[in-house]
C-alpha cells in the first residue's frame, strides 16, 4: 500500500553483492481473509552516486505510559557526529496511543521544526518526504517527540488501564 520510494538526484542506498533484504510489514485485520502480495522493484544506477543514502532511527526503548495518561510526553534524540548529512525523510512511529509526533533539529544553537504531527493516527503511518534534502550540519541534533493518549477516550487504545512500556 505504499507508494515507490524514489530518492533525489545524485542519492542512492548501497546493496552489497549478497545482501539479503528482511522486510517489517504491519497488517491491520479487517474481518475477512486476504492474501500478501508484497512486491519490490529495484532501479540500479550506472554510476556512484554522490550521496550514500543512510536510515537511522530515532528511539527511546524504555519508556513508561501510566494507565489513563491522555497527553504523555517521550523524548528521544540522535547527534550527527562526526559527518554532515541531509534528511531526506522522516517517519513518525506511535502505534495505537501515538497521539502527536513532532521533530526539531537543533544546529549551530538554532531549534527548527523539521516536522509536526499534530493528529497521529496509526493508520496513516507516513513517511513525510522534504521536497529538498535538508542539510545538517556535523554537531547537530535531531530531536523527536511523540505524545501518547493512553486514556479511555482514545478509542484505538485497547486498553486504558495498562502501564504501557517501550
Amino acid at each position: 500500500g505504499n507508494s515507490a520510494l524514489t530518492y533525489p538526484e545524485g542519492y542512492a542506498k548501497k546493496l552489497p553483492k549478497g545482501s539479503n533484504l528482511v522486510f517489517q510489514l504491519h497488517y491491520t485485520p479487517n474481518g475477512k481473509a486476504t492474501t500478501d502480495r508484497t512486491k519490490l522493484g529495484l532501479v540500479f544506477t550506472d554510476k556512484a552516486p554522490r550521496y550514500e543514502v543512510r536510515v537511522a532511527g530515532i528511539a527511546n526503548p524504555v519508556f513508561t505510559i501510566p494507565p489513563g495518561a491522555d497527553n504523555h510526553r517521550v523524548n528521544a534524540s540522535i547527534p550527527f557526529i562526526p559527518f554532515d548529512a541531509h534528511v531526506l525523510a522522516l517517519f513518525p512511529h506511535a502505534h495505537l496511543r501515538g497521539k502527536a509526533a513532532r521533530y526539531e533539529l537543533k544546529a549551530g544553537g538554532q531549534t527548527t521544526t523539521l516536522l509536526d504531527v499534530p493528529h497521529y493516527d496509526f493508520n496513516w503511518q507516513l513517511q513525510y518526504r522534504f521536497r529538498e534534502p535538508v542539510p545538517v550540519p556535523r554537531g547537530s541534533t535531531l530531536f523527536y517527540t511523540a505524545w501518547y493518549d493512553n486514556s479511555d477516550r482514545n478509542p484505538a487504545n485497547p486498553d486504558p488501564t495498562k502501564t504501557v512500556r517501550g
